[in-house]
């Protein structure tokens, strides 16, 4: 038997847990959901059970045979449920918290598909570069924002386009702030897409809204797809 008091997760990049163990040897935990099982130290890295929906959706996409960059792997959050439900062909998990690389690998390897991950160790402004024009989607998977990686997104999409899961912690007091976010950001990557030389189209597929992070401020997922312009 162990337990824990859960403390607030550190703001900085590592996203530190600052869970306290109470009572047990370890915080290691295996953690089953949507058919796919994560593990962790819960005393080192954060699991956020208001991911639980969009987890479980990223499982879903008709992605087969893809080939996918997640910029902000984390423990495998949404790179195992692509993995292990939507069968892409190959993810490359960019990661720089060494508790969260132990959590991944050991996760990939539970479900059996550490031979379809290559773990980029590191920030991902520097390991990120060589991943260039291999993607058909990147995930921006952190909060309170992505933005840093934007550029780096654009970069790793193939030539021809792609798909971007592009996470914000958007304030939503009005009605129309949510999409002005949403239109906000498309024109953003239309410019970063320009200076990198890229002919697309973007278009939003989809604006999900996670869960609430804190009053007025809501987790979204802005879905964005890439073609070559006609």
């Amino acid at each position: 038997m162990r337990l824990g008091r859960q403390a607030e997760v550190d703001a900085g990049a590592m996203r530190h847990s600052h869970a306290e163990l109470l009572l047990g040897d370890d915080g290691w935990v295996e953690h089953r959901e949507h058919g796919v099982t994560y593990c962790f130290d819960a005393t080192k890295v954060m699991f956020s059970a208001g991911n639980i929906s969009e987890r479980g959706w990223t499982g879903t996409i008709a992605a087969q045979g893809e080939v996918v960059v997640d910029l902000y792997c984390g423990i495998g959050y949404y790179s195992l449920p692509l993995l292990v439900n939507a069968g892409v062909a190959h993810v490359h998990a960019c990661e720089m918290n060494p508790d969260s690389i132990t959590a991944l690998r050991a996760g990939l390897e539970i479900n059996g598909v550490d031979k379809r991950c290559t773990i980029h160790v590191g920030d991902n402004q520097e390991t990120a570069p060589a991943l260039a024009g291999i993607a058909d989607r990147v995930l921006l998977g952190i909060l309170p924002s992505s933005e840093a990686s934007w550029p780096l997104a654009v970069r790793c999409l193939k030539p021809d386009g792609g798909v971007l899961h592009v996470h914000m912690n958007v304030v939503d007091n009005n009605p129309s702030d949510i999409d002005a976010w949403a239109e906000q950001t498309l024109s953003t990557f239309n410019t970063l897409a320009q200076m990198e030389n890229r002919q697309w189209e973007l278009e939003i597929i989809e604006i999900r809204k996670v869960k609430w992070y804190a009053p007025h401020i809501r987790h979204c997922v802005l879905i964005l797809k890439a073609q070559p312009k006609e």
